[in-house]
């Protein structure tokens, strides 16, 4: 089969929808079909792939560059001795026979993007060429299929657009799990410590977005100032930077705890293995790769209601998910019960050990003991049962090793 994939550009680097496309475009090559991609830009690495690559140019000055993406296709489609048998949209586009929409709906975005000159916002040049050419995007007429990667948007295209429910796919983000595992934590920690001088007694808290204000980092930084104690964590941050974000944080931030910023980064499985939370207070988000990513990597996730990522976490077992972006408080409380401290273990009313702080490697006697204890927990049986779960990780993955 012939497929055409429409992407803007395809670099790995450049963030999660460009990790999952080089993947599903391996998996498809590696099937036997026929790969053609249609960007402004690409790695020239993927040319060894025996994909046909179709460049795009880029929008003229002051022409919408989403539908001058879409007439230049349909004319270099136009010109195709050997026309595909499905043309894919991974950016957006109209006609198509799939759209995988990763960017999310903007006609519930842009609301929350301005929430209080939002009445004045939609009827700004820009906004309404974006809501205008959204609407020809789904209309029926003009596409097949749409595949939501998260079922928060799979109800957010029906609620505005009514597209038809039996021509919408949910499939979560594939996660390369040769890449992206637990094992090798402590190696990670140590690596992770040491290049970057970060007290290896600190809680490492993860931050990784290449948008700072959407996905949520003043409000990450605001979660970790109000913990009990601040000092105790360590930020750490990858993704594109934004220069005038960052330096307003660190003028708030102080000396009350560490940070690390760091860039995009070619490996970014060794910075979720070495760190302990990951924290990403989206204020809308699809279903980012790095949630899942992270997950994968054996870090707790706090998040919000507004990232598709969220379907994954069970409260109080692998993550904590808030309402929105603004709980801030509801956050704090969450990094505050992660934050491990020495904990005194009840396994009967007459007797209990110390754990401390940190990493601890137990006996046999010793784990039944702490998975059968929950005096020590605030919530009692849940507190139990995260606590049987941690046990069941470790002893899986020392049976992986």
């Amino acid at each position: 089969m012939r497929i055409l994939f429409a992407i803007q550009k395809l670099d790995k680097r450049l963030g999660g929808a460009e990790r999952f496309s080089i993947n599903l475009i391996k998996g498809l090559l590696q099937r036997g079909h026929k790969i053609s991609v249609a960007c402004y830009s690409w790695d020239k690495k993927y040319e060894d792939l025996g994909i046909d690559f179709i460049r795009i140019p880029k929008a003229r000055l002051f022409h919408d560059p989403w539908e001058e993406y879409s007439k230049s296709l349909k004319a270099e489609i136009e010109k195709l001795e050997a026309k595909p048998d499905i043309v894919c949209g991974l950016t957006q586009m109209y006609p198509q026979d799939v759209h995988r929409f990763a960017g999310g709906i903007y006609a519930y975005w842009l609301p929350k993007k301005y929430p209080k000159t939002w009445f004045f916002q939609k009827f700004m040049p820009r906004n309404r060429r974006i809501l205008a050419f959204e609407k020809k995007l789904y209309d029926p007429k003009n596409l097949k299929y749409a595949v939501a990667i998260s079922e928060m948007d799979k109800r957010l295209l029906r609620k505005y657009y009514d597209f038809p429910e039996e021509r919408i796919i949910t499939i979560y983000n594939g996660i390369d799990q040769t890449e992206f595992h637990n094992n090798g934590r402590e190696e990670a920690r140590q690596k992770l410590t040491r290049a970057n001088a970060i007290d290896p007694t600190s809680r490492i808290v993860l931050f990784s977005a290449n948008n700072y204000k959407r996905k949520g980092l003043p409000e990450a930084v605001e979660a970790i100032l109000k913990t009990k104690d601040p000092s105790k964590f360590a930020l750490v941050v990858i993704g594109k930077p934004d220069k005038g974000i960052r330096s307003a944080l660190k003028r708030k931030i102080g000396d009350r705890f560490q940070t690390v910023w760091l860039s995009r980064v070619d490996d970014p499985a060794e910075y979720y293995r070495g760190s302990d939370i990951m924290l990403f207070p989206t204020h809308y988000d699809s279903f980012a790769n790095v949630t899942a990513e992270a997950m994968l990597c054996g870090l707790p996730l706090i998040t919000t209601k507004d990232a598709g990522g969220a379907e994954m976490v069970t409260g109080n077992v692998n993550g904590f998910v808030v309402d929105d972006s603004s709980k801030t408080d509801e956050m704090a409380k969450a990094l505050d019960i992660l934050l491990e401290e020495e904990m005194k273990v009840y396994p009967n009313k007459n007797e209990y050990i110390t754990l401390p702080a940190g990493m601890n490697h137990l006996d046999g006697e010793t784990a039944l003991k702490f998975m059968r204890t929950r005096k020590n927990y605030a919530n009692g049986d849940l507190g139990r049962v995260r606590g049987q779960r941690k046990v069941i990780r470790a002893m899986l993955e020392k049976v992986d090793k």
